[in-house]
Order: structure tokens, then C-alpha cells, then sequence
């Protein structure tokens, strides 16, 4: 499985951030240390209400109330993941999150991605018998990742497209017939890029 891609573009990192006495108030700072993506399957808030965002606790706080306010023990992660990790834990150490085939890793502990990547066409899949527990366990592998996965690929395919444009036009030529066919690519899919953004309550 050496031709997997990694699931996010950049691993997260959580920085030193001021205490704070409730720990859905440190939405912003993991939504920033996150890359505004889910931990987990690395979905986008892009274009996503903002409620369907959450504050997980990766050592559940149900079973180690100790940790609901550790920013360390925090992940900044969608509804679908989330709701699928719950209070899970397979042991009674918080500081033990696997026992190397079931459990979970934090993503940003710097080797989730060896347990877990992509496909070439965006599919989350497990790499090892843990990464396989992680996909099934949060559902990694249902076909919304993997076509918002798409979409992002879509969307910078389209950038790409719009430096082309600018280019023919900043050379004051005729737009050949398979440019106009970008041209117009490229007009559809940012007006409906445009009416998602619209759509979302912000």
C-alpha cells in the first residue's frame, strides 16, 4: 500500500493557546490548528454549516473528565466522525489510545498516516489492522470523503483552468475552441461553487 496519498494535506499541530473555562471556546483556535478540516477524515468547513462541526474529545470526556478542558486531548472534527468515535475507548489509560490493532491514533500525534491513507481516487482505507479499525470504527470510508475529497481536487483543477484563461486573454489572442470549452467549465462550476456558498448560514 506504498501508493496510498496521506488523508490530509498537512499533518495538524496544536499550538500553546490560552486556558480557556469551557471547552467548546476553543472552537476557532482548533479550527485554525486543524487546517479548518476534520482530524479525522480531513473534510473541509469550507462549505459546511458550522454546526456540523464539533469539539471531539480524543480521550472521551465522559470516561476522563479530567481532560474536558485539555487542549491537548482536543480534535477539531465533522458531525459524521464525531458521532461515529462517541465516547469509544478501548481501555481505562487516556494516555493509551490503542493496543496496536484496535483503538485510534491522534491525528496529530504524526503518525496517523501510517495507519491510514488514500487511494488514487480519494477513498480512506487502512494501511495496517489499527488503520483498518480507525475506517471502520468513524466510517472513514463512507463515499461523502471521498467525493468532497474529489471536489477539492475539482476545485484546484479549476484554479488551474482560470490562470489559462487569464493567460490567452493577457495575450490578447483568440480563445481556441477546446479553451472556450474551459471558459465555460470554468464559468459553471464557480457559479455553483458561488450558490453553496450562498446556501451556507454563516
Amino acid at each position: 500500500m506504498t501508493d496510498l496519498l496521506k488523508v490530509h494535506k498537512a499533518t495538524p499541530s496544536r499550538r500553546t493557546v490560552v486556558e480557556q473555562t469551557r471547552y467548546r471556546l476553543y472552537l476557532n483556535d482548533l479550527r485554525m490548528d486543524f487546517g479548518q478540516a476534520c482530524g479525522y477524515c480531513a473534510d473541509e468547513d469550507i462549505l459546511a454549516d458550522p454546526s456540523t462541526f464539533h469539539i471531539d474529545h480524543f480521550a472521551p470526556k465522559r470516561h476522563f473528565p479530567a481532560l474536558e478542558l485539555a487542549y491537548a486531548n482536543l480534535v477539531y472534527a465533522c458531525r459524521f466522525c464525531n458521532i461515529s468515535k462517541s465516547d469509544h475507548w478501548i481501555g481505562s489509560d487516556p494516555t493509551v489510545p490503542n493496543n496496536g490493532s484496535e483503538g485510534f491514533v491522534d491525528p496529530c500525534s504524526g503518525n496517523y498516516d501510517d495507519h491510514v491513507g488514500r487511494d488514487p481516487g480519494g477513498r480512506i482505507v487502512g494501511k495496517t489492522a489499527l488503520g483498518r479499525y480507525i475506517v471502520r470504527r468513524l466510517r472513514l470510508d463512507l463515499i461523502r470523503h471521498e467525493l468532497l475529497w474529489r471536489a477539492r481536487k475539482a476545485r484546484a483543477l479549476r484554479d488551474d483552468i482560470e490562470a489559462l484563461i487569464e493567460e490567452y486573454r493577457a495575450r490578447g489572442r483568440p480563445t481556441p475552441e477546446y479553451a472556450s470549452l474551459l471558459v465555460r467549465f470554468y464559468d459553471l462550476t464557480k457559479s455553483i461553487e458561488d450558490y453553496e456558498f450562498r446556501a451556507v448560514p454563516r
